[in-house]
């Protein structure tokens, strides 16, 4: 699989542990179109980390800027907290951790949010 943008080799390296279901591609699609500013990390889904890893790059200052770990849901309410995805989110920090390893993305211990839902409810919740 080759994604625009990216080299054939780094594409290579994928597993279907980063394999976005049929739900989750048209909401990623969707959500950059209309919120360009929102980087996306997909998170490993045999981790328990949730689903993705939002980061909003607008704020120039990485221990600024706003992050949410998300767990889509299909059709269900928005939910802040861990209150919405069982076991789907326990390992969040580590998933934030991950991107904080990025240098100048988000710094250590940048706080983070976790919101559990469905697509339309996310996208409302994100601004998109």
């Amino acid at each position: 699989m080759k994604e625009e943008g990216y080299p054939l080799a780094t594409a290579a390296l994928l597993s279907e542990r980063y394999a976005l279901k049929s739900d989750e591609k048209p909401f990623v699609r969707k959500l950059l179109g209309r919120k360009r500013n929102l980087w996306i990390f997909r998170c490993d889904q045999r981790r328990f980390a949730g689903d993705f890893v939002i980061v909003d790059m607008a704020e120039p200052r990485p221990a600024r800027r706003r992050v949410v770990v998300l767990d889509l849901k299909m059709g269900a309410p928005l939910v802040l907290g861990e209150g919405g995805a069982g076991m789907q989110l326990t390992h969040a920090q580590d998933a934030v951790d991950g991107v904080a390893a990025r240098k100048g993305l988000i710094a250590p211990g940048t706080p983070y949010v976790l919101a559990t839902g469905g697509k339309d409810a996310m996208l409302a919740y994100l601004g998109a």
